[in-house]
């Protein structure tokens, strides 16, 4: 596997506020099951205060993930930043980036949506076929809730954070293939300036999601492992983006196997858009025992624009989690995230 193009370090940046939504309290909206009204388990939303948090989110995971392995922010040569939606059409935070942390090397932003930070991950896999470049980080990064009207139901699936992964010749997790499908013919998203500027989903956008993802997952999944001479059944686990509770159990069945193997992560962390994806691949580790060269699976899916999933061998790197208080907290501190019932926190 030596000079294979591997993930080397992946850490996420949560704000500090959870929201704790238990079953009794959930509120009907586009994306719950027609025939199910109630979810089965509580579920932790994470928000910031600010729609400009954000960039603070993005910058803390770059300098967790380069600090994991001990390299220094001089060391990346290149940066892809992936949001949910860029603030303005300068694209600035992009540019605040680079000069709060002094950085000379190209930082170029992408926007497809939630699907963005494995879109990233693709791009960033190809330009390091370039042997000028020897690390390269992607930021995938999410202020989801702030986009949507405070009066939305939607908004109580939404979190705000953000993950850095970082590439690189190393021996790491090894990218072996991706396989990106458009999925513009779901057309499910609605952008209003008046009489405040929010998305919102159209009144069959869920229903369309619910009755076509299945196609989506397995055709992204079957053909990346197809390319690479393995079936589905010899992949150890999955994650697939699954900003809603039912998307696990659906993915299990369009792929045709064990519901074990499909990871979850909707309950503990909510909708974190194109950062959700790198949150998935950390978790991983917690939910499978895997050996090394085992093969794993994420994919990103963002309606209306992309679908991607990237095929992966697996070696235990560095992947760590931290809560990150941009006013109280001037530095990351390690998350320890409880699940319990002891009411609604905000």
């Amino acid at each position: 596997m030596r000079n294979a193009i591997s993930v080397v370090s992946a850490a996420g940046i949560l704000p500090i506020k959870k929201i704790i939504i238990h079953p009794e309290n959930d509120t009907h909206n586009a994306f719950s099951v027609p025939d199910k009204k109630q979810l089965s388990r509580t579920r932790v939303l994470w928000r910031s205060r600010h729609k400009k948090d954000l960039l603070g989110l993005m910058k803390e995971s770059l300098l967790a993930a380069v600090k994991q392995i001990q390299k220094n922010i001089l060391d990346i040569d290149y940066l892809i930043l992936s949001q949910v939606w860029s603030d303005n059409i300068l694209s600035d935070e992009a540019g605040k980036l680079a000069r709060e942390l002094n950085l000379s090397c190209p930082v170029v932003v992408i926007n497809v949506g939630t699907s963005g930070g494995v879109t990233a991950l693709e791009l960033a896999t190809a330009m390091l076929t370039n042997s000028a470049f020897n690390n390269i980080a992607v930021i995938a990064g999410c202020n989801y809730s702030h986009w949507f009207s405070k009066n939305d139901p939607a908004r109580s699936l939404l979190s705000d954070g953000a993950a850095c992964l970082i590439l690189s010749r190393e021996q790491g997790a090894t990218i072996d293939g991706f396989h990106t499908l458009s999925t513009a013919h779901y057309d499910v998203l609605e952008f209003n300036e008046v009489p405040e500027r929010y998305v919102c989903y159209k009144p069959k956008g869920g229903e369309y999601i619910f009755n076509h993802l299945k196609e989506t997952i397995y055709q992204c999944c079957s053909k990346v492992c197809e390319s690479n001479g393995i079936t589905l059944n010899e992949v150890k686990a999955f994650y697939i983006y699954d900003p809603v509770e039912w998307v696990a159990n659906s993915a299990a069945e369009a792929l045709g196997v064990e519901k074990e193997k499909v990871i979850s992560i909707f309950h503990k962390y909510g909708s974190l858009g194109p950062s959700m994806s790198f949150f998935g691949f950390m978790e991983i580790k917690n939910y499978k025992r895997l050996a090394d060269f085992d093969w794993v699976i994420i994919m990103g899916f963002s309606p209306s624009s992309t679908a991607t999933a990237c095929l992966l061998q697996w070696k235990d790197i560095p992947c760590n989690i931290y809560c990150y208080d941009q006013i109280t907290q001037p530095y990351p501190v390690d998350l320890n995230i409880q699940h319990n019932n002891a009411g609604m926190a905000t």
